[in-house]
């Protein structure tokens, strides 16, 4: 939902700190006017003072008239953003939707994602991780050497050998594991924030309990305990053991045809 003028003058007032005294000294505005814009009383306070404010919280006009969302596009460039004239003609297309695009920039693991990425298709890993791989097989000789000095293998040897087998990285299968990790880590957060605030009813939305419900159904009928002449008889039965009413399943049923 999209915040008010005054919403956002207060959010970027209470950010610095500031009562609304301080913020009327700074600008030169009145505090009176300032109040007035704040509680958004539909005065007329004139353009020039939206600007004396935009200047001062250094965000762009059209955030605080509420043309925009973006409190930054006034300072930067798009070079600056580093991306080819494709990639910003993709996200000008809006193919795809591109709040999610920002949500998933956002997220805190975005940019180990991204280094992930870099690393692997980069093979910047490559000569690191052959070092390690080639302490590993100096490793393993100077124990085969020492067995075969030896006469016979030492008890443990086999364990050993083992280990060091399993020490060894493989870089491509690594790599990709912890690109994948992150990915998921991103994807189920992601999921959880698109879906705090409208949820299927939680009797509907759970799988692992229709399923369990479904196989003791299924065990009823097998064991004669219950009879089934048509599937709407199983319906009903399913519906009586979740707790789930006719108008509770007509409802999630509606949500569900709303959503295709």
């Amino acid at each position: 939902m999209k915040t008010t003028i005054g919403e956002k003058i207060k959010d970027l007032r209470v950010e610095r700190h500031m009562t609304t005294k301080q913020l009327a000294q700074a600008t030169g505005i009145s505090e009176a006017v300032i109040n007035g814009l704040e509680n958004d009383n539909g005065r007329d306070v004139g353009y020039s003072r939206i600007v004396d404010l935009a200047k001062f919280f250094d965000v762009p006009t059209d955030f605080l008239l509420g043309f925009t969302e973006s409190r930054i596009t006034k300072n930067i460039e798009l070079k600056q953003l580093g991306l080819t004239d494709k990639a910003i003609k993709v996200l000008l297309a809006k193919r795809q939707d591109n709040d999610l695009v920002s949500k998933l920039i956002e997220h805190g693991e975005f940019s180990n994602l991204i280094n992930a990425i870099d690393i692997y298709v980069r093979q910047l890993a490559a000569k690191s991780i052959n070092t390690i791989n080639n302490l590993t097989a100096v490793v393993q000789r100077g124990v085969e050497n020492y067995s075969l000095g030896a006469g016979s293998q030492p008890e443990g040897y086999d364990d050993a050998m083992k280990y060091i087998n399993e020490t060894k990285v493989d870089e491509d299968e690594f790599l990709r594991y912890r690109i994948t990790e992150r990915f998921n880590q991103i994807l189920r957060d992601l999921h959880s924030v698109f879906n705090a605030d409208e949820q299927m009813p939680s009797i509907v939305s759970d799988a692992n309990e229709m399923s369990a419900n479904m196989i003791d159904l299924i065990d009823m009928v097998k064991a004669g305990e219950v009879k089934i002449d048509d599937p709407m008889d199983a319906v009903e039965l399913m519906m009586e053991r979740m707790g789930v009413s006719e108008s509770d399943m007509k409802d999630a049923v509606e949500m569900i045809l709303g959503q295709e």
